[in-house]
C-alpha cells in the first residue's frame, strides 16, 4: 500500500513563496481585468443604444471669409523673340527679346526650363 504524504515546504523556500505571490497577484489582475471589460461593454452598449440623427444638417458656426488667391509673379527677359507661345490651357503669349515682362510663375518656370529666360 502506498501512502500519500503531504509535501511540506521549507520556510527557507524562497521560490515557493515567490510562486504563490505571483499566482495570487495574477488572480487579482485577472479579476480586475474582467471587471474593466464588463464596465467597457456596458458603456459600449449604452453608446450603441443612442440614436444618431443624420437627417438634420449640422449647425455651421463657421465665419465666411473671402478667399484671396495670390498668384506669384516673376520678372524676366527672354533671349529671343517668341510669338504666340501657348503655355497651359488657353494661355498664349508673345515676347520680344530684351524687354522685361512680369509674368505668372508657371510661365517663368516653363520658359526657364526650355532655356528661353535670359540670366536663368
Amino acid at each position: 500500500m502506498a501512502t500519500t504524504a503531504k509535501r511540506v515546504t521549507s520556510p527557507r523556500d524562497a521560490t515557493g513563496r515567490v510562486k504563490r505571490t505571483l499566482e495570487t497577484n495574477r488572480d487579482l489582475a485577472e479579476k480586475e481585468a474582467a471587471k474593466a471589460q464588463l464596465a467597457e461593454a456596458q458603456v459600449a452598449d449604452e453608446v450603441r443604444s443612442q440614436v444618431v440623427d443624420l437627417t438634420a444638417p449640422p449647425a455651421a458656426n463657421v465665419e465666411q471669409l473671402p478667399v484671396v488667391v495670390g498668384e506669384s509673379t516673376r520678372e524676366m527677359r527672354v533671349v529671343e523673340d517668341l510669338e504666340n507661345v501657348t503655355i497651359g490651357y488657353r494661355n498664349t503669349f508673345t515676347f520680344e527679346a530684351g524687354r522685361t515682362y512680369k509674368v505668372p510663375a508657371f510661365v517663368y518656370n516653363h520658359l526657364a526650363e526650355k532655356g528661353y529666360v535670359w540670366g536663368a
